[in-house]
């Protein structure tokens, strides 16, 4: 398989990721919650894979807020078309995107995903201890990019998610 492109997301690429979104969830929820981040002013990073002019993989990066504290950034969703699933696409789109959050000074980054697979890129649930949120369990990540604020506090999450 060829190397596919990760760039960062145009607008004219929001049918596609929609579609991409809902074929590699099988649903439409994770569509709607890109459209209400982009709606809602919430997203910091949105990056595509492409592949032989075809959207691929798509990962969503989002503010999340701490009380009483600068912000942090949540991961997700990130989506990767079945057809090319497990050829490490989303690696790429992950390191990428934790690249240019590192270099425009982002310290922490939260997930909730499969604990086989965010471990591996570094990400851990020891990382989430210092922070207060109804997510925290086995499938509640973080991954401190460098040191620096925030260090704990309570989550705050965009509403798209409907996290209380």
């Amino acid at each position: 398989m060829d190397k596919p492109v990760i760039r960062i997301a145009w607008q004219d690429d929001k049918p596609a990721i929609a579609d991409l979104n809902t074929r590699a969830f099988g649903q439409e929820d994770e569509a709607r919650i890109v459209t209400q981040l982009e709606k809602d002013g919430d997203v910091v990073l949105q990056l595509v894979a492409e592949l032989d002019g075809r959207l691929v993989g798509h990962i969503l990066f989002y503010a999340v807020g701490v009380r009483g504290k600068l912000g942090a950034v949540g991961l997700g969703p990130m989506s990767v078309d079945p057809w090319v699933q497990r050829e490490g696409i989303g690696k790429q789109l992950i390191v990428q995107g934790l690249t240019m959050l590192r270099d425009n000074g982002v310290s922490v980054v939260f997930v909730l995903g499969h604990d086989w697979y965010y471990p591996k890129l570094g990400f851990s649930v020891e990382a989430t201890e210092p922070f207060q949120t109804s997510l925290k369990g086995p499938h509640f990540f973080a991954l401190r990019l460098r040191h620096g604020p925030p260090m704990s506090g309570e989550l705050i999450f965009p509403a798209a998610f409907g996290i209380a």
